[in-house]
């Protein structure tokens, strides 16, 4: 893996499973165009923030050339058909939101609970 992948993909993002962020999208882990969509946001804050969160662009230039590589590989994956967009119509609805913010907010809860007694988070 380059640096600039290594900067993108740390250890700290791999669950227990071993995967990252990029392997759940290239794995159909979320609908695709919110998969594509984070890749997207991501190249254009990057572009954005190059320049003035530090002096050197070429950090933040080369993130946003890694997000939008991943970005190239997702749009492919979505054209053939390897990954959809199950889920989606979930992920946008309020429909039974209330539920689903207490369920999520709970799991926070727990996270940060785990992370204090030194437990292994995800």
């Amino acid at each position: 893996m380059t640096r600039t992948a290594k900067m993108i993909r740390p250890a700290h993002y791999i669950d227990r499973r071993g995967h990252d962020l990029f392997y759940e999208f290239e794995h159909g882990r979320y609908p695709a165009v919110l998969a594509i969509g984070f890749c997207y946001l991501n190249m254009v804050k990057y572009e954005r923030r190059a320049g003035k969160k530090t002096i050197d662009p070429s950090e933040d230039l080369a993130k946003a050339r890694t997000y939008f590589a991943e970005y190239e590989r997702l749009l492919y994956l979505k054209a053939i058909g390897e990954i959809h967009d199950q889920g989606l119509d979930l992920a946008l609805s309020y429909d039974n939101f209330k539920r689903r913010k207490e369920i999520y907010l709970k799991r926070l809860d727990r996270i940060e609970e785990d992370i204090k007694r030194g437990r292994t988070v995800r």
